[in-house]
Order: structure tokens, then sequence, then C-alpha cells
């Protein structure tokens, strides 16, 4: 479906999280990766996170994640890559047999496959 962008709603997205150890931090990181990363205008998007249990661990993971999310947001629209959340699409089969088998894209997701653990691991 074709969609005209300035038709579209802004759209704001809440992810809710209490306990890194009952909701781990990385799971949280990446829905608010996969949300970013969804097909609409980036100007009618907003993601909000509410920590309630006002983690450390959780806020400096956000920040660590906004910055990867530059990449990966970028990686996702432009090779169309339907499984958003990175720790996911790295696990599934279509990481391992990608259907684009272009050198610029087997660079680009190396790249993105050497970046993503090591975010995920700070």
């Amino acid at each position: 479906m074709n969609r005209i962008p300035e038709l579209l709603p802004p759209v704001d997205m809440f992810v809710t999280t209490a306990d890194p150890v009952l909701e781990p931090t990385i799971i949280t990181v990446n829905t608010v990766l996969s949300l970013l990363a969804v097909d609409y205008p980036a100007n009618k998007l907003a993601c909000y996170v509410s920590d309630d249990g006002c983690s450390p661990l959780t806020l400096y993971s956000l920040i660590e994640a906004s910055k990867f999310a530059n990449l990966w947001v970028l990686f996702c629209k432009k090779y169309n890559i339907q499984v958003r959340a990175p720790f996911r699409y790295f696990c599934s089969r279509e990481s391992i047999l990608p259907g684009d088998h272009s050198p610029g894209f087997q660079m680009e997701w190396k790249k993105m496959k050497v970046i993503e653990p090591d975010y995920a691991s700070k």
C-alpha cells in the first residue's frame, strides 16, 4: 500500500519497564530499537520509555542503544529488513540467508553483526 507521509498522523509509542532483573534490559532496548525502525516517517514518530524502577542499567543501556540506532534504523530501512529487533534478526534464518547478496549489503550486514553484540554486552 502506498502511503502519503503528509497524511499520516503522528504516533507516540510507550515502552514501560520496572525491574531490570525481571524484565531484562536487553529486551527493553531491543523493543525500543525495533519501534524506532518501523516503516513510518521519522518526523511523525516518537518513542518514550518509562522506567518505574529508575534503573541506572536501563538508562545507560538506552544511551548506548541510541548510538547503535543511528546505524540500525538506516540499515533496516535501506534493505527492507522485516525483523527489526537486532537480537531476533541476527539469530534468525533471515540473517543467515539474506535476500540481498550485493557486496554493499554483505559489508553492511557484517558491520551490524559486529556492532550489535558489542552494544548488547555493555
